[in-house]
């Protein structure tokens, strides 16, 4: 029977939160959870139907009928609405601009909140965020909070970008970055911080794997059973 712990990954954009998580996922058989999935599937679908976010009995009303499918496994979280697979417009950079804004909302909050504790109610998870340490799931046995240098976070997400012709500007990324950090970081519902028991790890000269590795230890210290497991590398 697999370990039943809940891992908690924290931290700004461009951190490595994604592929931290993903990677032990798979090493340990741990549910990967997406948060930052969620919310884009939020500011998605609010803009499909026109949706004014500033109105909270349209909005409330719009989350209670939004019941989006899940398939997660160790490295990946895939979601489905009304039978179609989402999960690749999601990851439009106007999206992930949106999602940053409709975050803000305590009503969203509330919803991905739900969701994600409702997927995480057997254990077994590796959950990726920015609150998620600190709100979603405080009680989690390991926390991480990872960060890095502005400058590094751009590039990292600015690759992301490589196959577009209209790919922004090193300093248009940065900058954008600064905002959303700053709109995160200040915001009233769950401000985006370290939460006080996580270990923090700066991952602007690390590599995925070193990242990892140094996840793994401290996961091996709190949950002896997953000793001797393997690290995974894609």
């Amino acid at each position: 029977m697999r370990p039943r712990g809940i891992i908690t990954i924290d931290g700004p954009a461009g951190s490595g939160k994604s592929t931290a998580g993903r990677l032990l996922g798979a090493t340990l058989g741990f549910l990967y959870l997406d948060s930052g999935a969620l919310y884009r599937l939020v500011a998605w679908h609010a803009a499909r139907v026109g949706l004014d976010l500033n109105d909270t009995r349209a909005l409330s009303a719009f989350l209670e009928g939004l019941q989006p499918e899940v398939a997660a496994d160790a490295q990946s979280f895939t979601l489905f609405l009304d039978g179609e697979e989402v999960s690749q417009a999601l990851r439009e950079p106007w999206v992930s601009r949106e999602a940053s804004r409709v975050a803000v909302l305590p009503l969203v909050r509330s919803w991905v909140t739900e969701k994600l504790r409702h997927l995480a109610r057997n254990g077994g998870v590796v959950a990726e965020g920015r609150d998620l340490g600190t709100v979603v799931f405080p009680q989690a046995e390991i926390k991480f909070y990872l960060e890095a240098a502005l400058e590094t976070r751009a590039a990292r997400r600015r690759q992301e970008w490589q196959q577009e012709d209209s790919r922004p500007s090193p300093e248009e990324v940065a900058a954008a970055l600064a905002e959303r950090d700053r709109r995160d970081a200040t915001r009233a519902e769950a401000p985006m911080r370290a939460p006080h028991d996580a270990l923090v790890i700066d991952t602007t000269d690390l590599n995925p794997q070193e990242v990892v590795r140094q996840c793994l230890a401290r996961i091996r210290e709190v949950l002896p059973e997953t000793r001797g497991q393997e690290m995974k590398t894609g």
